[in-house]
Formats: structure tokens, sequence, C-alpha cells
């Protein structure tokens, strides 16, 4: 029955998707954001509060235009996706900054291991890099973007992948057990100087501890382990909002792979380094972190 609404929603949408004009966008997306505030206003809420609480230093009325704009931006990545159930149908601007040094480090053939931070759009990210002539290997859970791990489910995981899969090399599933089957496939595309990306803001079996906005937050350690057995290239990676269905992908700069290092002592200098980068972020774009509704906060109930 949990499943339910999500299939609803997935039907209805997409078939809107389908019947509406590309230039009705900018409308469609404006129209959502307004709904959400009416039939949604806790959500608003709880993120508002969030930034206001995390970030005193953010006035008042700017955490109110950055809550609205973090609205939109949900919205409109979901519009995306909605049309991206029908192959290749969503059309962003992407601009991508950064790339050479990820064509550098293929030159000097490594793989390449592209650690994303969830802002604005993941599937831009995907996007940007096809359009740039390297489409990702992207590693996900079997059961991304489902309500529940039912058959139903998952079926409807594989329809919110719709809209990155034509941008991909490839999509390496985790199994709902765990097993770390799936790292032989990876490694395989790193030693063939493919490039690789994993989102680094969630929890895996062992992670690594490591403070952002002064919560502690506990990161999988996947792809910093990843780079050093494979000594690939590390690069940090995101996507900004510029504008409607504007986006900017940004390629960090790469953080050293460091295999003199014992591989547990390069992994917890890495997460730091990556969670000082996701904290700087956060602060400066506020409006563009997709963390504020999943991520778990002080003063948070159990």
């Amino acid at each position: 029955m949990a499943d339910l609404p999500r299939v609803a929603a997935l039907g209805v949408g997409g078939v809107a998707a389908v019947l509406t004009p590309r230039r009705f966008d900018p409308a469609v997306a404006e129209m959502l954001t307004r709904l959400h505030q009416v039939a949604a206003p806790r959500t608003a809420e709880r993120v508002y509060a969030r930034m206001r609480a995390t970030l005193p230093a953010l006035p008042d009325q700017e955490a109110r235009e950055a809550t609205r704009a973090w609205t939109r931006m949900r919205l409109e990545d979901t519009w995306g996706r909605l049309r991206g159930l029908r192959r290749r149908a969503w059309h962003p601007e992407i601009e991508v900054e950064g790339i050479d040094s990820v064509r550098a480090a293929r030159r000097a053939g490594r793989g390449v291991v592209l650690w994303g931070m969830r802002f604005a759009s993941a599937t831009a990210i995907k996007q940007g890099f096809d359009q740039e002539g390297l489409p990702l290997v992207h590693v996900s859970r079997v059961d991304h973007g489902a309500p529940s791990t039912s058959a139903l489910g998952l079926r409807t995981a594989s329809w919110f992948c719709r809209a990155e899969n034509p941008y991909l090399a490839d999509r390496v599933q985790i199994p709902l057990d765990g097993s770390p089957r799936y790292l032989m496939r990876l490694r395989h595309h790193l030693r063939r100087g493919a490039c690789v990306s994993i989102f680094g803001e969630h929890e895996g079996v062992q992670n690594v501890e490591a403070k952002v906005l002064g919560t502690p937050r506990f990161f999988a350690p996947g792809a910093p382990s990843l780079a050093w057995l494979e000594d690939a290239a590390l690069f940090s990676v995101y996507a900004l909002r510029t504008g409607p269905y504007r986006y900017r992908v940004v390629v960090d700069p790469e953080i050293p792979v460091r295999r003199k290092q014992p591989r547990k002592a390069f992994v917890e200098d890495a997460v730091g380094e990556f969670a000082g980068r996701l904290e700087r972020l956060i602060v400066a774009h506020p409006a563009d972190w997709q963390g504020w509704l999943y991520h778990r906060f002080e003063g948070d109930p159990p």
C-alpha cells in the first residue's frame, strides 16, 4: 500500500510531462511551488527552521527566500525526472566547470572517482558529463528512489532512474544484502580508465565520522577507498542551479590519493576533506543543498 501513492504520482506526472510543451516548464515549476506551499507547508517550515538553526549568520529574510528557492529547485528536478520517463526528453542548460582536470587524469592513464555531493540535481551531473563526452559509470543501491523494497517498490526505482540512465556508460547497483561483488565490476571499470561516480553523503555498512555544521555525520568510505585501491584520481563534484532549468556542474580540485598512507588513514583524511568542502558549500549555497530534508540534525527526535 505504501507503494501506491508513488506509482500514482509517477503515472499522473508522467502523462502531464508528455502532454505539456517544454515552453511551459517555467510556469509549471512556479505552479508546483505554489501548490507545495499550500499542500505541504510543514516541509518548508522544517527546512527554514534548520537553515536558521545551523546558519545563524543567514538573515531571516534570506533564509525565507532560500527556502522558497530550495522548494523550487526540488520541484524542477522532480519535473525533469518526469520528463525523463521518455528517453532523453529533459533538456536543461548545463555548463561544466573543472572538467579539464578529469581529462588530464585520464590522459595519464588513471581511472577517475567522482565523489558526489547532493546539490540541485543529480541528473544534471550525469547529463553534463555525457555532454562533455565522458559518460559516467554510476553506483547506486538497487532500491534507489523506491518507496519500499517490495516488487512494486523496486519497479518504481527503475522508473526513477530512467531520466539518468541514457546518459550513463553503466549503472552498477549495490544489492539489498550489501554483498561486495559489485566492487569487482567497479574496479574493472577504473582499470579501463572510466569515470565512476559515487554520492558520498550517505551512510554505509562501515562509516567514518566527521562534523558538518556542528553535527556529527557518518560517511560511507567507498569512494576514497576505491580510489586508493586502484590509484584513481579522486574529485568531489556537485551541481548548482543557476536559473530556471539551468545548472552549473562543478568538479572541485583533486583530493590527492596518498597510497603510501595506510588505506584507513587515507580514507579518514579524505572524508575530513570532503566534509569540509561540503560544509563550505552549504554555507555558500543553502538553497541548493538537498540534505535539508534527509540529513539528521541536532535536536531531531531519535
